[in-house]
């Protein structure tokens, strides 16, 4: 079983580790985030809740932890691709993993994603007023557990190149777009921010990373 095999030379047996959702394929194994990022991401407390790659949000009140966790097992149900998402500030690079990613308009060309409002990378991109979008590839689970997580420097061992508009494109995307900010609006716990897009391209790579039912998968 070499799918079984590569799980285990990244350290995760997909028999005997406990810390893996039941019935988990070994190919989806060799991406799980590990028990360190998952109890970054939940504090330790059933009482934060996980919805997105980096994104907590912490429910006070048992019908409203209920309430939560069924909108998150429904939600979880549609699957999206995963990015990164970056900007310059003060000469240096910025950049968070998220999940809610859309295109929005042909003509003009725009785009939307929705971080949090606790945000610390979408200060930053308030701040730039401009910020580049990069698909990650299949390969590159890590990417996004980097950038999820709470380290201070999240480009550490990541490649990357600017844009013409000086943004940080992170090398072997399955693509990417450079935007300028065109309009950001509330919508509860997030902004929706509004980019209009300036320049893009596509990488070398194919498969793109995805996400469903809380974890990373891969296309077929």
């Amino acid at each position: 079983m070499p799918s079984v095999s590569r799980a285990r030379e990244a350290g995760v047996d997909p028999v005997t580790d406990t810390n893996l959702p039941e019935g988990m394929s070994p190919d989806a194994a060799v991406t799980w985030p590990s028990r360190e990022l998952i109890d970054s991401y939940l504090g330790g407390s059933h009482e934060m809740f996980a919805w997105r790659p980096g994104e907590i949000v912490e429910i006070d009140g048992d019908a409203a932890q209920a309430a939560a966790r069924a909108y998150r097992d429904v939600l979880g149900q549609y699957a999206s691709g995963v990015t990164v998402v970056t900007t310059m500030l003060d000469g240096n690079p910025v950049g968070m993993t998220c999940q809610s990613f859309t295109s929005v308009s042909l003509d003009p060309p725009l785009v939307a994603f929705l971080p949090m409002k606790t945000s610390r990378a979408f200060a930053a991109i308030r701040l730039s007023r401009r910020f580049c979008v990069n698909f990650l590839a299949a390969e590159q689970s890590e990417v996004s557990n980097n950038f999820a997580s709470l380290a201070e420097d999240k480009f550490a061992g990541v490649a990357w190149q600017p844009t013409s508009n000086g943004m940080p494109w992170i090398d072997d995307p399955v693509g990417w777009v450079d935007c300028v900010v065109q309009d950001v609006h509330e919508a509860g716990d997030h902004y929706l921010v509004i980019g209009r897009v300036e320049d893009l391209g596509q990488g070398e790579a194919e498969k793109p990373l995805l996400f469903h039912q809380g974890r990373y998968r891969t296309a077929d």
